[in-house]
């Protein structure tokens, strides 16, 4: 069920950087390795392995800095878009433009670097800590939704008026729609994924969380603020 949510899952996995910016190579290496990282692209492979403990303390520092990367983020993609008319035409000023988005860019990476050090992040850290808030935030976005709890409600009150036979040939039908709703509530893939204090932690930031995740939205929609 999460792959339908993919985009949900990049949007977050933005957050969390893929290399540190320092580490491109020249000539623009550093632009290069963001472009991929907007693009969703793989963490390195010096990336640690095996379970990994999302702490209240490194949880608070990474809302931090999701919030400072959504002013950047934000920045980036209305510098862009603004390029767009320019590029279009072909012409020596949309040649100039191009070059500006470029150093917007890098810009951009160096602005990364910066909040994963002002929060106290490594590069590994962010991207750990944002699978967990991924996992997590894209189920409980999801049953808010789809409405299943709503959805249930008005299932069970139109069962409870009907003869009982009809009852029960509904029953099966509403009992499937408590299993989805089951689901969101509980959690329970993420749970075997991440770990019970994994995902418990990340819910006592849950508002925070998903208030930055509609925000990602909207920057990377081009909505202006």
């Amino acid at each position: 069920m999460r792959k339908s949510w993919g985009f949900l899952a990049v949007v977050l996995a933005l957050s969390g950087c893929r290399k540190d910016a320092t580490e491109g190579s020249e000539g623009g290496g550093g632009a290069r390795e963001t472009v991929a990282r907007l693009e969703g692209g793989e963490a390195g492979e010096d990336a640690a392995s095996g379970p990994y403990t999302v702490t209240k303390a490194k949880l608070d520092a990474y809302v931090g800095y999701q919030r400072k990367m959504l002013e950047v983020y934000g920045s980036l993609m209305r510098g862009l878009q603004d390029m767009g008319p320019l590029m279009d035409a072909g012409t020596p000023q949309a040649l100039e433009k191009a070059r500006s988005g470029l150093k917007l860019i890098e810009r951009k990476a160096q602005a990364e670097a910066d909040a994963r050090q002002a929060a106290g992040l490594s590069t590994d850290e962010v991207n750990r800590i944002a699978e967990v808030v991924t996992a997590v935030i894209s189920q409980r976005q999801m049953g808010r939704t789809l409405q299943y709890e709503e959805e249930l409600k008005k299932l069970e009150a139109l069962q409870s008026r009907m003869p009982e036979e009809q009852q029960k040939e509904l029953a099966p039908q509403v009992e499937s729609m408590r299993r989805q709703v089951e689901t969101f509530q509980k959690l329970p893939e993420a749970r075997r994924e991440f770990g019970d204090a994994n995902v418990d932690v990340v819910l006592t930031r849950e508002t925070d969380l998903t208030k930055n995740y509609q925000d990602m939205l909207k920057a990377f929609a081009g909505v202006r603020r």
